[in-house]
């Protein structure tokens, strides 16, 4: 099935806004063995639409943006317009829209209502987090689809999409994965030659973010999509910490829960991170104890006990100090597992012998303390990200060992 992508909007095409609507419904339509052969952004001008349209023979072309109820906003009625179908005004959906507005108090417009006029015999998909419904509808043989452009209002739509073409293609697919940490992809695929001759029936497709990287395995055949994944685990098993479904804070809270354990952190320069990323976890409440960020030489020694003897021989980002940071964190919250970072974010603060991104750990558990030293790159926020992953890491590893 030829398929385009065609994103609207002048904030795109100026680069003011990423195209993030792109990347995932090309991903989620790979997953069920659907490729993407042609993408285009185009303004919000009428003649824009029809050029693209009058030379685009894909069977399923998808629109994201221009559903909104002002002047600008015509992705419908010029798609409409050009296939030259019927429309009529859904009335439910004009009380949606209308209940929306009543639900955050503020006054409709009288041009909301266009938002309600879809193609006869269309389908609609509702949106839960805006006025924009999306539509699915079919015209001169093709397959049209149009989104609302903000992702949080896109993506669970895309769902309601990947079901209907499931079930209009008759597409009998199984798909599962698994999450890694502590490895890239370029190891991974390193280690993975002659591994994709091997399973020539399963579709294998990494996705990498910071930190971690997930691979999905797709596939009509079950056994063999097993049989493949079998495989992938027992090459990186140590590296895998969950399915598609599990987060690596999740695991890590279930399994404190479960061990009926708690833990504390201390935080330099990840400022908290790491305590937010297991506090945003439901349950959490469980076991974290207590959450310090100690940016100062003196919050480290008036809430951790470091030395200032330590702070100044070997300064604050230091394996001695994220020991003592540790073990003084230990002591003073009685937690099961203690984890403290201590480093440099960048992007000032470095030195000849201590670089931006050099970030020092120390993990006490059973009254035994171990430190771990790594340097990431990135800019600020992605070496705050990396470090915060990498501690959590760090939580798995000692409770799964």
């Amino acid at each position: 099935m030829k398929t385009a992508i065609i994103t609207v909007g002048k904030e795109v095409l100026t680069g003011k806004t990423i195209n993030t609507n792109l990347a995932t419904i090309s991903r989620r339509l790979n997953e069920i063995g659907i490729d993407v052969n042609r993408s285009i952004v185009i303004d919000d001008i009428k003649e824009e639409y029809y050029s693209i349209l009058d030379f685009c023979d894909s069977d399923l072309i998808i629109f994201t943006g221009g559903l909104g109820p002002t002047v600008d906003d015509i992705t419908r009625e010029t798609v409409i317009d050009y296939f030259k179908v019927e429309t009529y005004l859904d009335k439910n959906i004009l009380k949606d829209i209308k209940d929306y507005f009543g639900r955050i108090k503020v006054k409709m417009e009288d041009t909301n209502d266009k938002q309600a006029y879809f193609p006869k015999n269309s389908i609609i998909i509702n949106n839960e987090l805006g006025t924009a419904p999306g539509v699915i509808f079919k015209a001169d043989n093709k397959t049209i689809v149009l989104f609302p452009g903000p992702p949080h209002e896109m993506i669970p739509m895309l769902e309601e999409l990947i079901k209907y073409l499931k079930k209009e293609l008759d597409i009998k697919l199984y798909s599962k994965g698994f999450k890694l940490v502590g490895i890239g992809e370029s190891t991974i695929e390193k280690a993975l030659t002659g591994f994709y001759d091997k399973h020539p029936l399963v579709n294998v497709a990494p996705y990498a973010s910071i930190g971690e990287i997930k691979y999905v395995f797709t596939s009509s055949n079950k056994e063999k999509l097993e049989e493949t994944m079998n495989d992938f685990y027992s090459k990186f098993s140590e590296f895998i910490y969950g399915d598609l479904d599990d987060t690596l804070e999740g695991i890590i809270v279930q399994k404190l829960i479960d061990e009926k354990m708690v833990i504390s952190t201390a935080e330099s320069c990840t400022a908290g991170q790491l305590a937010h990323m297991i506090t945003k976890v439901s349950g959490s409440s469980e076991i974290f104890k207590e959450g310090f960020i100690t940016y100062s030489y003196e919050a480290k020694s008036k809430y951790l006990n470091v030395l200032q003897d330590s702070l100044i021989k070997y300064g604050a980002v230091s394996n001695e100090v994220a020991n003592e940071m540790a073990i003084g964190l230990a002591k003073e919250t009685l937690a099961d597992i203690a984890i403290s970072i201590t480093g440099i974010a960048g992007p000032t603060g470095d030195t000849p012998d201590k670089p931006i991104g050099l970030t020092y750990f120390g993990l006490t558990h059973n009254g035994v303390t171990k430190t771990f030293k790594k340097i990431f790159n990135g800019n600020r926020e992605m070496v705050r990200t990396r470090a915060t992953i990498y501690a959590l890491n760090l939580i798995r590893k000692e409770l799964f060992k």
